[in-house]
């Protein structure tokens, strides 16, 4: 339901714009919307190594208590 009201009111601010200005602004809506798609697959790769790396910080400090 919000999608429908914020897509009406992209549509007013864009209806009286040149037909070269909306191409750029296609291009511009493009590239944020490919950099959020890119943020999150990055944000999803750096939470896995986070959790490789917290799994390995673990079993150091495992064996390094069993040394003692």
């Amino acid at each position: 339901m919000k999608t429908l009201v914020y897509q009406k009111k992209i549509l007013e601010e864009v209806k009286d714009l040149p037909e070269e200005q909306i191409s750029n602004l296609l291009k511009i809506i493009r590239i944020f919307k490919n950099s959020i798609v890119k943020q999150r697959k990055e944000d999803v790769g750096l939470n896995k190594e986070f959790r490789e790396w917290d799994k390995l910080s673990d079993e150091a400090f495992v064996n390094f208590e069993r040394k003692l």
